[in-house]
């Protein structure tokens, strides 16, 4: 890692995929949103073999999930 004006700067790929700036994002996994997919149960079984890999490799994940506002509003 170099640092540039006293930011980091990756230089390898092993800088940028290092732990403790790398994160999981699970996004929408929802009920509702997988009840809609037609393999929805095989997606969470997949969904959770990433998690576990990330977990072991010790990533921090992050959940989302999409909201969408009144049209009111």
């Amino acid at each position: 890692m170099q640092d540039i004006h006293r930011m980091p700067l990756a230089q390898s790929l092993e800088d940028v995929c290092h732990p403790q700036r790398m994160a999981l994002i699970v996004y929408d996994m929802q009920v509702g949103i997988l009840r809609q997919i037609k393999n929805g149960a095989d997606l969470v079984r997949r969904v959770l073999q990433v998690m576990n890999a990330a977990r072991q490799a010790g990533l921090r994940i992050i959940f989302m999930r999409h909201l969408s506002l009144p049209p009111k509003l």
